[in-house]
């Protein structure tokens, strides 16, 4: 029988990290995933983590300590967070996660503000959450005691009377079954998953055009078989949805979203041609909302020419290594159906089907705020330090469409990722960390999101489940 001491579905950051922590402490580890390349979602994120207190806040001159992240933490989750698992990564993450992320050689650039903290918390790796991946993944290549089985799908799991023995798995047409002491599941969310995400969305979503935007693994395969297993599964309609992307055209189905960045001087129109939001508020708490209460849930991004310079999009296929690949993006707003061009402001209103008379007025009265050097607008509040005036032609309209990133809810674990079916009790031999278990603990985030607490706790459970998994 091929046996090996742990089997990890999933070669995400949670994946990866339990793997590591597994094989140092003696296992030997078969890492299985179905996409034929490692890094899951994060290697398509920005990678940044909420981390408090960490000597790098302190270079920075910023006050932080776990504690006042607790607070902040527990007012945007909601009394659904779970606390105990928050405090947990929150007391480990200027110690033991700093340590361990510098030991990899990932190295942080910016410590920046975002909504729902007090100070800024957020840690930018540099290289995003690429360069993140490709550390994990080459200290996980050194050791001898893992085996990768990448392209390789898990179909479902093994039992022998209550215990979880190992996976069921499919390549090329051909299955096998793959026996462990422990399986973990880090099959990551479902945000990629078009009936995962339309059901848990439930009447949110109806009539709304909702991209995906999860990574290419992320389709609920682990939720299926975790439900088969009589798991106990929680907040699974909490989906965090993000604001600012437009339909990928690579997609044929049309389902696929583009993640847009680096375009923070913006302003957001509807199909009049009004500002309807405060722009700098774009989180899932505050931006989504504002865009689902639009018309056909939709809006436009209006840049000038210098911002539309600096846009990025966070996708393999409009980067280069680690940089932007400025032509692949460039090519996306000559061509996308989603994106419009003009040398004034009455052009592209009209290329976009935008009122032209209100989209020139609105961008008139936001300009001139701007170049008044006002601390905020005076329509909806948004800061306006450091922006100019959006005055320099050709102008973009960008479509923009909600997009589910982030699934907030999981499978249920004890403080040992320990994954824990319908009565409260361990299925035996079975772990999980990741996004599958709600980053940690099954809802470590509650209903609402902090930033960086997708990658940062990913990891911690991630490393948690594999030194119990040794044990």
């Amino acid at each position: 029988m091929n046996q090996v001491d742990v089997v990890v579905a999933g070669a995400g950051v949670a994946g990866i990290a339990a793997a590591i922590e597994a094989a140092h402490r003696g296992c030997r580890v078969t890492i299985v995933d179905a996409d034929p390349v490692a890094g899951g979602t994060a290697r398509i994120a920005g990678g940044g983590m909420c981390l408090a207190g960490t000597p790098r806040q302190t270079e920075l001159g910023i006050d932080d300590d776990p504690e006042r992240a607790l607070e902040d933490w527990s007012r945007w989750g909601g009394p659904d967070a779970d606390l105990v698992w928050a405090e947990r990564y929150l007391r480990a993450s200027s110690g033991e996660l700093w340590r361990y992320l510098g030991d990899l050689g990932l190295r942080f650039g910016d410590v920046r503000p975002q909504e729902g903290n007090r100070v800024p918390r957020w840690h930018a790796p540099l290289g995003g959450g690429r360069a993140l991946m490709q550390v994990l993944e080459r200290r996980a290549r050194r050791c001898a005691a893992i085996r990768w089985s990448l392209g390789v799908r898990v179909e479902g799991l093994l039992r022998e009377g209550g215990r979880v023995v190992g996976v069921r798995t499919k390549a090329d047409g051909r299955e096998h079954q793959r026996y462990a002491r422990t399986v973990i599941l880090a099959t990551g969310g479902f945000a990629s998953d078009r009936a995962s995400v339309d059901e848990r969305l439930g009447t949110r979503g109806s009539g709304h055009r909702i991209l995906l935007g999860g990574g290419a693994g992320a389709t609920g395969q682990g939720h299926r078989m975790l439900a088969d297993t009589g798991a106990q599964l929680v907040n699974l309609d909490a989906i965090w949805m993000y604001p600012y992307a437009t339909p990928d055209p690579a997609d044929p189905a049309g389902d696929r979203g583009l993640v847009l960045r680096g375009m923070d001087g913006e302003v957001w129109v509807d199909r009049d041609g009004r500002r309807f939001h405060d722009e700098s508020k774009r989180g899932g708490a505050t931006g989504t909302p504002a865009l689902l209460a639009q018309a056909g849930a939709t809006a436009w991004a209006i840049v000038d020419a210098p911002i539309a310079a600096s846009l990025t999009i966070a996708a393999p296929a409009y980067r280069s290594g680690t940089r932007p690949d400025r032509e692949a993006i460039e090519r996306l707003l000559a061509t996308s159906p989603f994106v419009h061009r003009g040398d004034d402001l009455r052009q592209l209103a009209d290329e976009a089907g935008i009122d032209g008379a209100a989209l020139q007025r609105t961008i008139s009265e936001h300009n001139a705020a701007r170049a008044e050097g006002l601390g905020h607008d005076p329509v909806h509040g948004r800061p306006l330090a450091g922006l100019r005036p959006l005055d320099q032609p050709p102008y973009t309209a960008i479509q923009l469409f909600p997009i589910a990133r982030k699934t907030l809810g999981g499978v249920r674990t004890d403080p040992f990722t320990r994954v824990l079916a319908e009565d409260g009790t361990p299925i035996d031999g079975l772990l999980a960390a990741g996004e599958v278990a709600g980053m940690a603990g099954g809802r470590i985030n509650g209903r609402g999101a902090l930033e960086g607490t997708m990658v940062g706790p990913s990891l911690f459970s991630g490393r948690i489940a594999g030194a119990v998994a040794a044990a």
